[in-house]
């Protein structure tokens, strides 16, 4: 019985780039010499460990591990994080190849952290790809097509048509899981565009292979149409013989024995049995490549494939030996897979059964049973791994969704504290235009006030200065006055001493009651000179011990007047050696100095 291939399967297997002995073992050769450099850079040594880890994964895959963690450990002392994101992007694929999902996944969501800090878009772009491809494995194509556009947004403008012809290569997959063939086939044909713009044969046999398997997909639906059937055996001859041509260059020769099996495959299932020979020329191309590659998958298909014809033929035998054949095979390989054990004993016992050996069937069903519990086992753990993977990404996205509504929160808030803070600059500029504006009035008001002062001040003095002439003047009057009235009293004495002279006396003494009489209308001119000036008078006797007679005071008033001495002598009518005496008379009173001047202490005292 054949073992089935379906479109998944192959997407499946060509989408792990194998290295087959001879391309892979010149790669690794190449980037050993490059790491023997004494002088190699840091950055340089990293990322030539983490690609030396890519390719030695099918043949040593703890030499691969072992690389890789070497390259991450030297990533960790650089600053840019492009090269601690390559390697760690490059462990995720490595403990996929290694069952380690949940290891992978980890190591995904480092390589994204880094890639934060990276200055390369390419490697940025690779590292959302390995994202995007993780996704597709445990079963997210919602995630994984989201990652994937990621990816092609980052490395749009970048020199990396290979890693975008993988991202529509996953794409494709992704949409033919779900059963749209419009976008299966736009995608596919966007891989093929990208990988003849990369020029790279590897990218190029990939989108071969996946063109040719999209065409006999199509040719399944409506075989009607021979032209699909022929483009799918086209694209598949294609990419065997661009293999060929290019086989120093090529590393993933799996392509090739999946492209040398779908051949096979179309013969056996749509040309008759004429065409066996170009059933058994692909079939021996394929076990060889899946011999050297030790792909158990293409190994059994192939043998299923032949056991096909057997079975037609009614030679039992032929096809169980066939089937023996390829588990032998299988079953020699390290670490072989159980499905493909399993399949290929449930493919002995249905050739038992039909052969009509119910007990060689039963052992066979048997043997299936305990690969087929073995499975399962396994596929539970597979699945455990992913629902934890799944786990882990569900709790990552409600952490981050916590984390995008902590910061539209935080966002409304710093709104609000900017509005605030907005506030309160306004309300503080109005307060200091306010206090601006009461500063400025009040120095205003202080000015007009300090200028109101002044000028007060200066009425002020300019009254007391009038008020201290006037005082003079007053003062000065009555002394004239008192001097007239003396001189006058003098006359009117000599006069009586001569009675010849009563005419004139008369007239004499009418003068002086007109004298008299105007002197009273004269603002009732004062009796004393204290009461012209009471201040000054008074301190006077004070500092005299009110020894100062009226004609003291007189003398002390017309130096206060600032009469010189014989102004003094010619009102009193006296010597001016008189004044002298009389100054020296007051100084004495006064308890002056010798040395001190009268006018200036009767100055002080006014």
């Amino acid at each position: 019985m054949k073992i089935s291939i379906s479109l998944s399967l192959i997407l499946l297997i060509f989408s792990s780039v194998l290295k087959p002995a001879g391309a892979q073992s010149r790669i690794a050769d190449s980037l050993r010499t490059v790491l023997r450099q004494p002088d190699l850079a840091t950055e340089k040594r990293a990322m030539t460990l983490a690609q030396l880890g890519r390719v030695l994964y099918e043949t040593d895959l703890p030499a691969a591990l072992a690389s890789a963690n070497e390259a991450l450990r030297l990533s960790h002392g650089l600053s840019d994080g492009q090269y601690a994101a390559f390697a760690l992007a490059t462990l995720t694929y490595l403990n996929v190849q290694r069952d380690s999902l949940v290891l992978a996944q980890r190591n995904i969501d480092s390589a994204l952290i880094y890639s934060a800090t990276s200055t390369d878009k390419v490697v940025n772009g690779y590292v959302w790809l390995r994202k995007g491809w993780l996704e597709y494995i445990v079963n997210q194509p919602d995630r994984s097509s989201a990652s994937l556009f990621k990816a092609l947004k980052t490395l749009e403008g970048q020199p990396a048509d290979a890693y975008r012809s993988l991202v529509y290569h996953y794409l494709a997959s992704i949409y033919g899981d779900l059963k749209d063939n419009t976008k299966l086939k736009t995608y596919t044909k966007l891989s093929l565009q990208s990988a003849y713009s990369s020029g790279d044969p590897d990218m190029i046999c990939n989108a071969y292979l996946a063109v040719g398997s999209s065409f006999l997909k199509d040719f399944r639906l409506d075989r009607s149409k021979k032209q699909l059937l022929d483009s799918s055996i086209f694209y598949n001859r294609q990419l065997l013989q661009l293999s060929k041509a290019q086989s120093d260059r090529i590393i993933n020769h799996i392509n090739s024995g999946a492209a040398a099996l779908n051949l096979a495959n179309i013969y056996w299932e749509f040309f008759p049995k004429q065409y066996k020979d170009s059933v058994d020329k692909y079939i021996n191309q394929a076990l060889i490549i899946g011999r050297k590659s030790g792909h158990e998958e293409i190994i059994a298909n192939s043998y299923g494939i032949l056991s096909e014809y057997a079975i037609a033929d009614g030679d039992y035998k032929a096809a169980e030996k066939l089937f023996l054949l390829g588990l032998s095979e299988v079953e020699s390989h390290v670490g072989s897979s159980l499905q493909v054990k399993a399949s290929m004993l449930k493919g002995l016992a249905s050739v038992a059964e039909k052969a009509g050996d119910p007990v060689k069937a039963l052992a066979y069903f048997k043997r299936y049973m305990q690969y087929e519990s073995q499975v399962y086992d396994a596929g539970k753990m597979a699945i455990a791994q992913r629902l934890e993977v799944q786990y882990e990404a569900e709790k990552k996205d409600k952490e981050l969704e916590r984390l995008q509504e902590r910061a539209a929160f935080n966002k409304k808030l710093n709104v609000i504290y900017i509005g605030l803070i907005i506030a309160g600059a306004l309300a503080l500029t109005f307060l200091f235009r306010s206090y601006h504006f009461r500063l400025k009035s009040s120095i205003q008001q202080e000015k007009l006030q300090a200028e109101e002062a002044a000028r007060l001040k200066a009425e002020q003095e300019l009254l007391q200065e009038r008020q201290d002439r006037l005082q003079k003047e007053l003062l000065a009057g009555n002394l004239q006055v008192e001097q007239k009235n003396e001189l006058l009293q003098t006359m009117r004495d000599k006069l009586a001493d001569h009675p010849e002279y009563d005419m004139l006396k008369n007239q004499m003494e009418r003068i002086l009651k007109e004298d008299l009489r105007m002197d009273e209308d004269v603002e009732h001119i004062k009796s004393s000179l204290a009461d012209i000036h009471p201040e000054f008078f008074n301190r006077l006797q004070q500092l005299a011990d009110n020894k100062l007679t009226r004609l003291d005071l007189k003398h002390c008033s017309y130096i206060l007047m600032g009469l010189s001495n014989k102004e003094i002598a010619n009102r009193l009518a006296v010597d001016p050696k008189s004044i002298l005496m009389a100054r020296y008379r007051i100084k004495q009173k006064l308890k002056l100095e010798k040395e001190d001047s009268l006018d200036l202490a009767i100055q002080r005292l006014s």
